[in-house]
């Protein structure tokens, strides 16, 4: 993946948006974890999302019910302050 958005907490946990690893076209979100004993990427517990999976997980997520009306409505909080 080549980020072109990054989110990182002080955890060595971050979130990236970028160009796919399978393809240059494609783009990805990628929950990333560092290793803290080498500070190397950890791909065991990183994954790679094409982004299309990524919102078909969401939107499954909400109606199947995974997702409570507290997390909703914080999630609309977001939607509305970025309108």
């Amino acid at each position: 993946m080549k980020p072109k958005d990054i989110f990182q907490n002080d955890s060595g946990h971050s979130i990236e948006w970028g160009e796919a690893t399978w393809d240059k076209d494609d783009f990805s979100i990628r929950n990333r974890y560092d290793n803290p004993l080498t500070g190397r990427f950890n791909k065991a517990g990183s994954s790679e999302v094409p982004w299309e999976d990524f919102k078909m997980m969401i939107k499954q997520s909400i109606l199947r019910g995974h997702l409570e009306n507290k997390d909703l409505a914080e999630i609309l909080g977001y939607i509305e302050t970025v309108q």
